[in-house]
């Protein structure tokens, strides 16, 4: 640090510095406002700040900078608007958005968020308009007028899923289908200290949704006073939700407590918009709605009335009956102060009382600290039922029997801190599965089976491989975390091969020679992962498909039933697609198998959520065809791996690019260096100088400029 030695014979010297402070030298008056955005080798911004006001309007120019059309869509999807700027195929969407009022009840409510995390969402606002007005060209004719409810409103309809799934499975149980919604899995592992060779927690958070849409993570470094975060968000939300601190990180899967029900509401015969109450009727109220509907070049407007109960929503009805949606988190905004409770926390004890605000979805939750400990809770807004209703099920509306009484605090839902066992995971997955011989069984909760809400049930696919090798883990390194992470072994598949050799060694001299032999002699010497460069992975997968029946195909395990001519015949038809598909026996997995952006150019990988062939491995990935190939639409979305030292290193992967330019140099480069190879980048954590010596541009942000 420079210091000045002053004389009393400079009064003028004096003077001039007081003017040029007062005027606004850099770093001083101003300087509270302005933010530095230095971003890496692969575009990800890494944003450094004097208070979280100025980092959020930094936070905001750069998301409006990489991806503004999928922000500003956000906004829209999440008040119901989509239909006046794309058309009445987004009505019925937009029709729910407004059943649930998402911005209605965020704007009235916007006051009552903390002090802090107003300013910061005004502040992240005012960096998108100020991108949006530096280009004006890029900003589209559709794009919604910008107001901070939208980011309180945006959190509730990113959550709204898991409830909203919960309370249809009800539904459904009842012979009525609900609104589809989207299937939404993750993974996700913690390995304590005596299971690592750093002797520190190691985390892996490694969420899988859509690579297109509202679910498209956006990744970023945030450094502002005692915030520091390295992790990922949603468009259109200022701060991470996935990923760490300095002190402690923060995992999610889907899966958790029962945190919603359906009322089966009894409806006069005489008024469709009554029904009964402890034996009086009752009048619904019905609100009126207009959705603007994009009709060719005009906009037409259409109202609809959307009837509630005072149970909430009324999302079906049948003869004499309406079935009403009662969610716990329809009145709730705290989701943004409770993100920011959590990625503040500097120990155990802060994180479980920043959690236990109840305002996160319906979520298995893993955290890893810096001070070694490991935990976990199932975590969710969970109401208590009255004794003996079946929540799994239409629960009867006509009495206040039946009501809820209240919300479990957090000290009832399920949950463990620091396992003997040294390691947990959950792929989605009962918490009976999470570790061997786990402790946390259904029976401990059977007062309250709704917030256990499953079985001991058996791990699928893609968590029984991961809990063999976390149960085998030792003195696991970066390398071995990341391969824990990008794991392509396929659970099972020796007892295939093993079937397979029964079967053929059982031919006498009909197949030798043959393309089949060929196809045998590669699934034999395969080592039973899907790598990118596996022919062996590729002859298996044509081998599963080529059994024609999909129980077969699907099957996991080898099935008792299954003939020896029926893999015989398989092995030949395996043969016959990869010759006709490929050209030869002898083809990589990756051939077929890529990932990139849709429309651009494609790179081989490994794994996948390959469950029509029963080879869903932990590295998950779904794919489409396209033209010949098996495109990524989805899956891993944001991996991280986080070495829990006290100063944290982590490593991270989006599966496509940062940037949705193609210019930028960032639309696919992640997909191609880092995503296909199965490799991670690091992301700098706490380590400037390092930052530095692998940057591509540095930019200061003054809102005052």
């Amino acid at each position: 640090m420079t210091s000045f030695k002053f004389h009393r014979t400079t009064p003028l010297l004096i003077l001039i510095l007081a003017l040029f402070i007062a005027l606004g030298a850099p770093g001083a008056a101003t300087g509270a406002k302005s933010a530095e955005i230095i971003r890496d080798e692969y575009g990800v911004p890494h944003v450094f700040a004097p208070t979280l006001e100025a980092a959020a309007f930094a936070i905001g120019y750069a998301q409006a900078e990489d991806r503004l059309e999928e922000l500003l869509r956000n906004y829209r999807k999440a008040e119901g608007t989509m239909s006046e700027a794309f058309g009445p195929e987004w009505f019925r969407h937009d029709y729910r958005q407004r059943m649930w009022r998402h911005a209605e009840i965020s704007r009235s409510r916007y006051n009552d968020v903390s002090p802090l995390m107003r300013t910061s969402i005004e502040a992240y606002q005012r960096g998108i308009k100020k991108y949006m007005a530096e280009h004006p060209g890029k900003v589209p004719k559709w794009a919604p007028e910008l107001h901070p409810a939208q980011v309180i409103s945006l959190g509730r309809y990113i959550i709204w899923g898991w409830p909203e799934g919960e309370a249809g499975a009800d539904l459904k149980r009842a012979g009525i289908d609900p609104d589809p919604v989207a299937y939404r899995g993750s993974n996700q592992m913690l390995l304590a200290p005596n299971r690592t060779a750093m002797k520190a927690p190691i985390a892996v958070i490694d969420p899988h949704l859509g690579w297109y849409g509202e679910f498209r993570f956006y990744e970023v470094r945030i450094y502002a006073g005692n915030f520091a975060v390295s992790g990922v968000s949603i468009l259109g939300i200022p701060f991470p939700s996935l990923g760490h601190s300095r002190w402690a990180s923060v995992a999610m899967t889907t899966g958790g407590p029962d945190t919603s029900d359906i009322f089966e509401e009894e409806i006069d015969p005489d008024n469709p918009r009554r029904y009964k109450y402890d034996g009086a009727w009752r009048e619904m109220t019905v609100r009126r709605e207009t959705i603007k509907v994009l009709d060719g070049d005009r906009i037409a407007a259409k109202e609809v009335e959307i009837e509630y109960s005072h149970h909430g929503p009324v999302v079906a009805r049948r003869p004499g009956k309406a079935f009403a949606m009662a969610i716990p988190y329809f009145n709730e905004i705290g989701l943004a102060d409770q993100i920011h409770a959590m990625m503040t926390a500097r120990n155990l004890g802060e994180m479980k009382k920043a959690i236990s605000q109840l305002q996160l979805m319906s979520q298995n939750i893993m955290v890893g600290t810096t001070q070694g400990d490991i935990f976990y809770v199932r975590n969710g807004r969970v109401p208590i039922r009255a004794g003996g209703v079946d929540p799994s099920r239409p629960i009867p509306g006509n009495t206040s029997a039946t009501e809820w009484k209240g919300i479990h605090p957090f000290e009832d839902l399920v949950q463990i801190a620091n396992p003997p066992h040294g390691y947990m995971q959950n792929n989605n997955i009962s918490p009976f599965a999470m570790m061997k011989n786990s402790p946390l069984l259904p029976e401990n909760f059977a007062d309250r089976p709704y917030v256990y809400n499953d079985e001991k049930r058996p791990p699928h696919q893609r968590g029984a491989m991961t809990l063999e090798q976390l149960d085998r883990a030792q003195k696991v390194t970066l390398d071995q975390a990341i391969d824990l992470a990008y794991s392509t072994e396929v659970f099972r598949a020796d007892e295939w091969q093993s079937r397979i050799k029964s079967a053929w060694d059982k031919q006498e001299t009909a197949g030798r020679g043959s393309d089949a032999e060929k196809v045998f002699n590669l699934i034999q010497t395969w080592n039973r992962r899907s790598d990118a460069d596996s022919v062996g992975a590729l002859a298996f997968y044509a081998f599963k498909m080529g059994l024609g029946e999909q129980p077969l195909q699907r099957a996991v395990e080898v099935p008792p039933s299954l003939a020896d001519t029926k893999i015989i015949d398989a092995l030949g038809k395996a043969a016959d697609w990869l010759k006709s598909e490929f050209g030869s026996i002898e083809t990589p997995y990756g051939r077929y198998f890529r990932v990139g952006r849709t429309g651009g150019k494609t790179y081989p990988v490994g794994g996948g959520t390959v469950a029509e062939a029963g080879m869903a491995t932990p590295r998950a990935i779904s794919f489409s065809k396209v033209g010949k190939e098996m495109l990524g639409r989805g899956g891993q979305t944001s991996t991280q791996v986080v070495i829990l030292t006290r100063k944290p290193q982590s490593y991270a992967i989006l599966p496509l690019g940062q940037s949705d330019h193609p210019e930028s140099g960032h639309w696919d480069d992640q997909a191609e260096k880092l995503f296909s190879p199965a490799r991670m980048k690091s992301t700098y954590f706490l380590n400037k100088g390092e930052l530095l010596k692998n940057s591509k541009s540095r930019k200061t942000i003054n809102e005052d400029r």
